[in-house]
């Protein structure tokens, strides 16, 4: 076990969530930051997807999202 501190607000409003809920302020701590954890390696994951789309479309002869409609753009003036 190790000590965390967290800002007075947030502890607050973490005590009264734990109050609603008849659940212990470090039972819902440690969900949070498993749940934080889960998305940010989910992120992680997404964005190594989102990575190896771009090369395999740039390998394609595509060209990045932004680059196409800035096109689109020009075109229009």
């Amino acid at each position: 076990m190790k000590t965390m501190i967290l800002e007075d607000g947030l502890y607050g409003a973490l005590e009264a969530v734990a109050g609603r809920s008849g659940r212990p302020v470090q039972d819902l701590a440690n969900e949070a930051v498993a749940s934080w954890l889960a998305d940010a390696a989910m992120d992680d994951a997404d964005h190594e997807d989102v990575e190896r789309a771009r090369l395999e479309a740039a390998e394609q002869g595509g060209v990045e999202f932004e680059a196409f409609f800035d096109a689109l753009e020009s075109d229009r003036n």
